[in-house]
């Protein structure tokens, strides 16, 4: 699972070679970080609940989750393939 490789200063260092994601916990992640800010949003319009507000925010929350998980899940996990820093 390990390999060995120089690091920046030519020293040999151990570490995975590519950093993956689970794409479930990623889906979550944008699921959340999408829809919570529109449906408090939606919540604290006016003093009263907005239900159109509070469901397109959960619609385009579980959208935007399912395609970054489906995104990151055909890629492997694996969000960036070139050279790491």
């Amino acid at each position: 699972m390990t390999e060995e490789r120089l690091g920046r200063e030519g020293e040999l260092t151990r570490g995975p070679d590519q950093l993956t994601f689970n794409p479930l916990a990623t889906a979550v992640g944008v699921f959340t970080g999408v829809a919570a800010p529109v449906v408090a949003v939606g919540q604290s319009l006016s003093g009263r609940p907005h239900t159109l507000v509070t469901g397109a925010g959960v619609v385009l929350g579980l959208l935007t989750g399912l395609v970054a998980g489906l995104w990151l899940d055909r890629r492997g996990g694996r969000v960036w393939n070139g050279r790491q820093l």
